[in-house]
């Protein structure tokens, strides 16, 4: 007998919706506990503050500080210094500046892009650039793979 309804679609929504309550109640919950435990030991914990003289220049380093430790801990540096560059830089220096924002001597993967009647030569992680297109061309790949052979009885397209 079939009703239209997929049991394994329902689970995944039941469970997903289930997941964001639990999320909401845990919230909820080490925040009610957190408001008592502050409410009774306020005073001591405020006199034994790390933090407490920091001004709001300090703690605005402490966050960077904080947030590129956690960066290099999971190793993404990489990844938020290209993603940094591709969003805040680059518009800037190609957009605002006018300037190219890669040199080809300096060794780097450098791509032209063609606006209007103009030639910019940007860097690879520009939002002009289509990775995609570069690998994978209109008129075919740029490097040379084997290739299969040619199969006539296949001509057809059958």
């Amino acid at each position: 007998m079939d009703l239209g309804i997929d049991p394994s679609a329902v689970a995944a929504g039941s469970q997903e919706l289930t997941n964001t309550f639990v999320m909401f109640g845990t919230i909820a919950f080490v925040g009610i506990v957190g408001r008592m435990v502050f409410v009774a030991f306020g005073p001591g914990i405020a006199k034994a503050a790390p933090f407490k003289n920091f001004s709001a220049g300090g703690f605005i380093l402490l966050a960077a500080a904080l947030f590129a430790g956690g960066l290099y801990a999971s190793g993404k540096t990489t990844k938020a210094t290209v993603l940094f560059k591709q969003h805040l830089v680059e518009p800037v220096i190609v957009t605002w500046l006018g300037n190219d924002s890669c040199e080809p001597a300096s060794g780097s993967y450098c791509v032209v892009v063609f606006e209007g009647r103009q030639e910019k030569i940007v860097n690879w992680y520009n939002k002009r650039v289509s990775v995609y297109e570069i690998v994978n061309p209109p008129q075919g790949a740029v490097w040379h793979t084997l290739r299969p052979r040619h199969r006539p009885d296949l001509a057809a397209g059958v």
